[in-house]
């Protein structure tokens, strides 16, 4: 056999045995599921106009009150979301502050809305599914501003919204996990903006992006990863501080309970565990996930064992907060 051919066949037995780690329901929805291995400045639009999802109409949606809002923080500076109330949410119960994925420069509130939506109706809680501004339009700290904004918002206005500030839960997904990382550490900085619950879903933690061989080939990839992150930070790639880049952070003591989950064959999976490791040396309460043969996005896929048990797990913590002693 020729050099070539040995090297197409070792090639060959290795994505054979690559495909055979990833659980076989996730493994059937990959034709289904969009790879993001050619995303860049020249293809961003096109991936935008692929993912843009309808607008969401105020009103009753399954039963659920849903109505667009202005999360304006202290300085005045106000931030689009929706606001879902379902018709059995507690008064003055807490509420989940949801930061949508996209690897900083994709996604939106209107494209998260059917899992917001769902979140709500079944923990019987407030969501507010935060509508931040996108790179590299708006590099940093455009999408970290609004988020702290959000967060000064439910603070402040508690009493209005009917809700317990003591129960704030922020859950971030991919680059909202990032975003929900570094927003906990600002609030950490400040002292008077305390939040219940970090819910950390396969965050995009550190810039550096050194994942292991095996892991990264499904939807979210090295290539897509880098230009996401030189999207948001742009100049400030070397002088960014912590929140923008939470690998970063050296103290991480003080930060709020953290549940954490990530698929085994997930790009974020090195990175998310060196951070879970490191919250816990600092003290933090810690809850971690890792979901055997799951990619990244794992979770959206119904009927996937992986999902079924991220579900499960994550529902369960929430209530823990929004619900304590139901």
């Amino acid at each position: 056999m020729s050099d070539t051919g040995l090297d197409n066949a070792v090639r060959a037995k290795t994505d054979a045995a690559r495909a055979e780690m990833v659980d076989p329901v996730l493994h059937a929805a990959l034709a289904l599921v969009p790879n993001f291995d050619s995303l860049d400045s020249s293809t961003l639009a096109s991936f935008r106009t692929a993912m843009t999802a309808e607008p969401v109409a105020a009103g009753l949606h399954d039963g659920c009150r849903v109505d667009p809002v202005a999360a304006v923080g202290d300085n005045g500076h106000g931030v689009p979301g929706l606001l879902y109330r379902p018709p059995n949410a507690r008064p003055g119960g807490g509420v989940v502050l949801i930061v949508h994925g996209g690897g900083y420069v994709l996604g939106s509130a209107a494209r998260e809305h059917p899992y917001a939506l769902a979140l709500a109706l079944a923990l019987d809680c407030v969501v507010l599914n935060l509508d931040y501004r996108l790179a590299p339009e708006h590099p940093f700290p455009a999408a970290a501003d609004d988020c702290l904004a959000a967060l000064e918002w439910l603070h402040r206005e508690h009493a209005t919204l009917d809700i317990d500030p003591t129960r704030i839960v922020v859950r971030g997904i991919s680059a909202g996990g990032g975003l929900a990382a570094g927003l906990a550490l600002r609030a950490r900085a400040r002292g008077n903006l305390p939040i219940a619950l970090l819910q950390l879903i396969y965050p995009m933690l550190d810039d550096r992006c050194d994942p292991p061989a095996h892991v990264g080939e499904h939807v979210w990839t090295r290539r897509a990863n880098l230009y996401g992150w030189a999207s948001l930070l742009g100049d400030a790639a070397y002088t960014a501080p912590s929140f923008a880049v939470p690998a970063r952070e050296a103290d991480l003591s003080g930060l709020p309970p953290t549940f954490m989950a990530v698929g085994d064959l997930d790009l974020f999976v090195s990175e998310d565990l060196a951070f879970a490791a490191r919250l816990s040396a600092s003290g933090v309460p810690l809850e971690l996930h890792v979901y055997p043969g799951a990619y990244h996005g794992f979770n959206l896929i119904p009927g996937a064992a992986p999902a079924q048990a991220f579900d499960a797990a994550s529902h369960a913590a929430l209530s823990r907060v929004l619900n304590p002693g139901a």
